[in-house]
């Protein structure tokens, strides 16, 4: 019971911060967002030039955002990743995405050692796929990098399979993590420049990413129980 208030009480302070550092993006990109309601061509460039003028305190705040989303169970931090892309570009976007979701997760597997029963996870499907493959390195990782499989399944089933090798839990996560990092802040910068061919791009590239990602993991899963069987 006392760890299921701590839970609560952290999901609702992650929230109320997040909430307040959004609020706080908000005015700090006031003048953006009026200019963007009355939006045409001839003033793309000054909106580019306005938006990414800002300093490292609103990049620290949506740094601190995108890491309290991956870090606490239940939030998504895909919204954050996208205004990374809209604000700093595709490359530095890129950056502040992986930075923070490597972060994130690593404060997740904390919070998962310390606060959950680890064996109520252990009965959901996602958490026997990963752990029914021959490779399970190479399972976590691809975890990592589908973004519909929930982070606290993937974290736990790191935590089970490397149990205290930092070295080991954190080498899938930084692979895992880094192609959607980018696909988001490319996608995010594509939407600032307007650029639809570009936005098409890359909903097909996550698309993709994913689906060969979930294939990979079932190929690898049967080719288990056909080693088995043999």
């Amino acid at each position: 019971m006392k760890r299921k208030i701590i839970r609560i009480s952290l999901f609702i302070l992650g929230g109320i911060l997040g909430l307040l550092l959004l609020y706080k993006l908000y005015l700090s990109y006031l003048p953006e967002l009026r200019l963007l309601t009355n939006f045409d061509h001839h003033n793309e460039e000054l909106l580019v030039k306005m938006v990414r003028s800002h300093g490292i305190e609103d990049l620290a705040f949506l740094f601190v955002l995108n890491a309290i989303c991956v870090a606490i169970p239940g939030l998504s931090n895909g919204i954050f990743c996208v205004l990374n892309g809209i604000l700093y570009g595709p490359a530095f976007g890129f950056i502040i995405n992986w930075i923070s979701d490597i972060l994130g997760q690593i404060i997740l597997m904390e919070l998962l050692r310390k606060l959950y029963d680890l064996r109520n996870i252990s009965h959901s499907k996602i958490y026997k796929l990963l752990t029914t493959q021959k490779y399970p390195m190479i399972a976590l990782t691809i975890g990592y990098l589908i973004p519909f499989i929930p982070s606290a399944t993937v974290s736990y089933v790191n935590v089970m399979i490397n149990k205290k090798q930092f070295k080991k839990q954190i080498i899938p996560i930084i692979i895992g993590v880094a192609p959607f990092a980018y696909i988001y802040a490319y996608g995010g910068d594509s939407i600032l420049h307007l650029d639809s061919s570009r936005i098409i791009k890359a909903v097909i590239m996550f698309i993709v990413i994913a689906l060969i990602a979930a294939v990979i993991l079932l190929i690898m899963k049967s080719l288990k129980k056909h080693a088995k069987k043999a």
